[in-house]
């Protein structure tokens, strides 16, 4: 017998535990990279923003037409990368709450049903991370 063919019975009571323990990791992660979010947007408040001007802006003259373009307000590379990051992590974790809280729900709504899980099922409820 091939090790992916197996299956292993669990309660649904058993795996609705399940289920509440990945959706609090997931909600801890979830704070961690709100307040991380939070940290970097006020770095970039306060010191992460660089404004790039055109030197034409130093003369008086009719043929300096930039004023349209005259400046450009950037985000630093390194805070832009950073914000991107937390964001990527805030849907990564919402994801993963809103699919834990789901089947917390239906599983506990079914708590003698029994349900066979393979390894990946498995997976999804019981890995550690």
């Amino acid at each position: 017998m091939l090790r992916q063919d197996w299956g292993f019975d669990y309660t649904a009571a058993n795996l609705a535990e399940a289920a509440a323990q990945k959706k609090a990791f997931h909600q801890e992660r979830f704070d961690w990279w709100k307040n991380k979010r939070d940290e970097v947007m006020n770095t970039i408040r306060t010191e992460g923003l660089e404004i790039d001007e055109k030197i034409a802006l130093e003369y008086r003259s009719p043929k300096s037409r930039d004023w349209d373009r005259s400046s450009q307000v950037m985000v630093r590379n390194d805070l832009q990368k950073d914000l991107n990051e937390c964001v990527e992590k805030l849907s990564h974790h919402t994801s993963f709450i809103q699919q834990y809280v789901g089947w917390q729900q239906v599983l506990a709504a079914n708590p003698e049903s029994r349900v066979k899980l393979d390894i990946d099922d498995w997976l999804f409820f019981f890995s550690r991370n």
